[in-house]
């Protein structure tokens, strides 16, 4: 819970004045501060900024200043929100771009939030994905990215060619009939406990390591493309349906 109110944008000291507030209820900002150990100038600024994200109202009753939590719901349509504003200035973005043909290169990226840009880029091509890896290991280390990542797929109508890990073979999630009439899969125990993924779309090739610290590389090259796509029918050869 803590880490996705963390990507939601709350410092720790927010998170723990919110949730405070969730637990007590309408409540003064002295109440709080002694429920949470905090000074009391720190609880007036983190209610203050609470308020301004909108996840935090206020009432004055005999002169005291009481504050209310927002309905957890709050949080999603606030995000709803954000999107919107982005999506509307999305076209500006795109006549800033360059217009110019796009090179070969690699870009690296560190950590839970950049791996998540990698698998959002595979999104936002939209193209036919090969893959081949250990998805049990990606869960442990990414907990619930790789399932929002291939509902998304889905979503978007993405076909996905993979070689999975044996130990995959349980699965449930590429049962589910959205995701299962996208997906054509083979599994290979030599993948088993496999700590790096690689996906192949489009004009790049993306590796994925699943480690505590996790990291992604994309690299946007077309001989590198085709040599992987070679690799991935050797492996596919080699698997099991």
């Amino acid at each position: 819970m803590i880490p996705e109110l963390k990507e939601f944008g709350l410092s720790d000291n927010e998170i723990t004045t919110y949730l405070t507030l969730l637990k007590v209820g309408e409540t003064s900002a002295n109440r709080i501060s002694q429920l949470t150990g905090m000074k009391r100038t720190t609880t007036y600024d983190n209610l203050s900024l609470l308020i301004t994200k909108g996840i935090v109202s206020k009432i004055v009753k005999d002169n005291v200043q009481y504050f209310i939590p927002a309905e957890p719901t709050k949080l999603s349509h606030l995000l709803e929100e954000k999107k919107k504003k982005i999506d509307k200035i999305i076209p500006e973005l795109n006549k800033l771009k360059q217009t110019i043909r796009e090179k070969s290169g690699v870009t690296f990226y560190e950590g839970k939030k950049g791996v998540l840009t990698v698998l959002n880029d595979i999104i936002d091509q939209k193209k036919k994905l090969w893959f081949y890896g250990s998805r049990k290991m990606a869960l442990i280390s990414l907990k619930h990215y790789p399932d929002n990542f291939i509902h998304k797929r889905a979503e978007e109508g993405i076909k996905l060619q993979a070689v999975l890990a044996e130990e995959d073979r349980k699965d449930k999630i590429y049962s589910e009939e959205d995701i299962s009439k996208l997906s054509e899969l083979k599994y290979l125990k030599e993948l088993n406990k496999i700590k790096t993924n690689t996906f192949i779309y489009g004009d790049r090739v993306a590796f994925m390591t699943s480690e505590e610290n996790p990291s992604g590389i994309i690299i946007r090259n077309q001989q590198i493309v085709s040599q992987q796509k070679k690799i991935f029918e050797l492996i596919w050869k080699s698997a099991k349906k």
